[in-house]
């Protein structure tokens, strides 16, 4: 029995995408008779959710990185180390923690240069990674939709044949927290379509925005359902047409169920990543939400409304890429079982 560590991060600023995905390779690795525990920072809401699952949580208690994760790697006694966290954990620090305690190290869509001395190495297929310098990885590394990690829900609904609506569904999202308001910013854009829909909006538990989002639905002259902190995200979204939403982990989670999406981003990094989507013909990606006029959101999510035929050919597409089974390979990869 291998004894799994995971290191990863949530508060209201950078959201949940990377707990999340640590909770569904969790899953995996505890199918496979291991250990699981956590390391993250103090954030309640991101420590209830992994007690939920019964695992160990182990709460950052100091900003010396090095002390602190030697001495959860030690107390554990892991055997691997996952990592989904941008901090400033360095690559020097992690070098001398890897030879200290002699673990295998695993990294998850890792831009910074602490993936150099990663065993492993996982990331979707965006552009950004052949763009990384990789001089002195002696890991292994993968990138494709292969790699995709989502949680068991989504496969549930992957292949469940969708009901039509008598009336089209837009699902309206932008992640747990929503740092930038984006999604006043969709939903104020949708009231200028000129088609029949209903607007179904997710917020979750550390949403930033109530008050500016209650003051465009007042406005509002469409129906809309509004979901808060749900657990049935993927009966959600499948029961939608189609998707205005920022991009990050839920645009790996609509591909999967054959939602086409209209992404709007938070950063050029995300933009980047949203281009690959489109380019495989299942997104259109609108770029930075800041350099957006919001005639640009309406445009495109008139384009999915009017054109059934095109989000068929867009849904296709998406199933076709993304069959939800990242997590289960990524952990067969570092058990050495594939």
């Amino acid at each position: 029995m291998k004894n799994i560590l995971l290191r990863c991060n949530a508060s209201r600023s950078i959201g949940f995408g990377h707990l999340v995905r640590c909770l569904a390779l969790a899953s995996e690795f505890q199918k496979k008779d291991c250990k699981i525990a956590f390391a993250v920072n103090k954030n309640d809401f991101a420590i209830n959710l992994i007690q939920k699952e019964n695992y160990t949580v182990y709460k950052k208690y100091t900003k010396n990185h090095k002390q602190w994760l030697s001495n959860v790697i030690k107390n554990f006694k892991a055997d691997i180390l996952v990592l989904d966290v941008r901090d400033d954990l360095d690559n020097v620090t992690l070098s001398e923690i890897k030879q200290k305690f002699n673990i295998k190290i695993v990294t998850i869509d890792d831009p910074t240069n602490k993936r150099l001395v990663c065993d492993f190495a996982f990331y979707p297929p965006i552009f950004q990674v052949k763009q990384l310098n990789w001089d002195g990885f002696g890991g292994k590394l993968y990138s494709g939709f292969e790699w995709v990690i989502l949680r068991n829900q989504f496969l549930e609904y992957k292949d469940k044949p969708k009901k039509p609506n008598k009336k089209l569904k837009i699902f309206v999202g932008a992640g747990g927290s929503d740092p930038k308001c984006i999604t006043p910013i969709i939903a104020k854009a949708l009231n200028d379509l000129t088609v029949e829909f209903e607007a179904v909006i997710v917020i979750g538990a550390l949403f930033s925005c109530k008050e500016k989002l209650k003051f465009v639905l007042k406005q509002t002259h469409y129906e809309y359902k509004l979901f808060e902190n749900v657990d049935n995200m993927a009966e959600i979204m499948h029961s939608c047409d189609f998707a205005v939403c920022s991009f990050g982990t839920s645009a790996y989670e609509l591909a999967a169920l054959g939602v086409p999406a209209v992404y709007v981003c938070l950063s050029k990094d995300h933009s980047l990543s949203a281009s690959m989507f489109e380019e495989k013909g299942f997104a259109i990606n609108l770029g930075e939400y800041d350099k957006l006029n919001q005639s640009e959101i309406t445009k495109a999510a008139l384009t999915l409304a009017e054109m059934a035929d095109l989000r068929y050919r867009m849904s296709k597409s998406a199933k076709a890429s993304i069959d939800g089974f990242g997590a289960l390979r990524i952990v067969g990869e570092v058990l050495g079982e594939r």
